[in-house]
């Protein structure tokens, strides 16, 4: 005999508090959004680091913190006075984002660079040869966010020749973006950098993510499924013997009693419902085996 543990059968009252998810809600929208921002900045975290700690050759601490939505014109204002930010526009798509660095952490880093000791990070004014480093910082960040977005989607920032979000002002400063903020920490000093991104621009990422022509077309996003598939438990099972008593004999059974039985020369190996495989039952270093014999076609 075989026995099986039944399931439990939720009822309509136990089903009362259950509420259909809407993808199509606002709420929703930006949750999913943010869900795949924030895997692209985790990659992004790694990356920068080694970049950093690379291009200054001394030890980096580069960590992602959170984002956040706010409105552009609420984002860029007080902006100017905090950081040196640049805009930068992402290929193939149509957006424009913002990169924006801490002024202090952003002349520490350069002086770092040139063999000072951080000591000008309250500097007002920058040089033309400054400026240019703080371009090149900037490249290679975004170099380096283009390449967290790779197993995404295709995405390749590039910095903007000019300003076109002028502080938030205009009608473009009511829209919704997603900031991410980053910490560096180096030779005692620490700072901010922020990437922005407009949310509007990024609602098609949701949309990507749930198509199915994508994941057959995506030969690494094949890997990836197959692989995670392949780590997945799961439980087989067989039955080795079975016999047949009238119901009489069963309730006269007592402790002590035997129930003669006969092994099977082959039996067939389940998951679930669905036949595996036909197999024989074998001793192996005394233990208790089954020799596959069969792999069942569906």
């Amino acid at each position: 005999m075989v026995m099986t543990k039944k399931s439990k059968i939720i009822t309509e009252p136990e089903n009362s508090d259950i509420q259909a998810f809407d993808l199509a809600s606002p709420e929703n929208r930006i949750g999913a959004v943010q869900a795949i921002i924030d895997n692209v900045c985790k990659q992004f975290e790694r990356k920068a680091k080694q970049m950093f700690q690379h291009t200054l050759r001394r030890p980096v601490e580069f960590s992602y913190k959170k984002q956040h939505n706010i409105k552009l014109r609420e984002y860029l204002q007080p902006l100017s006075k905090q950081a040196l930010y640049r805009e930068f526009n992402v290929v193939p798509f149509e957006l424009a984002g913002t990169l924006a660095i801490e002024r202090e952490l952003q002349f520490f880093l350069v002086d770092i660079f040139f063999g000072g000791k951080g000591i000008n990070t309250r500097k007002t004014d920058i040089s033309d040869t400054e400026l240019r480093m703080v371009d090149r910082f900037f490249s290679q960040i975004l170099a380096q966010f283009s390449a967290s977005w790779q197993t995404t989607t295709t995405w390749q920032c590039e910095l903007a020749p000019k300003s076109r979000l002028q502080e938030g002002n205009g009608p473009q400063g009511e829209q919704l973006y997603l900031v991410c903020r980053f910490t560096l920490e180096t030779a005692g000093h620490s700072g901010w950098l922020d990437i922005s991104l407009p949310f509007e621009s990024l609602d098609f990422l949701r949309d990507q993510q749930g198509k199915t022509e994508d994941v057959e077309a995506d030969p690494e996003l094949q890997r990836k499924i197959r692989s995670t598939l392949k780590k997945a438990p799961i439980r087989l099972t067989t039955t080795l013997c079975e016999r047949r008593l009238m119901l009489g004999d069963v309730m006269g059974l007592k402790a002590g009693d035997v129930i003669p039985v006969e092994m099977p020369g082959e039996v067939t190996v389940r998951a679930g419902k669905s036949p595996l495989f036909t197999a024989r039952v074998a001793e192996n270093n005394s233990t208790l085996v089954l020799h596959i014999q069969n792999v069942i076609e569906k």
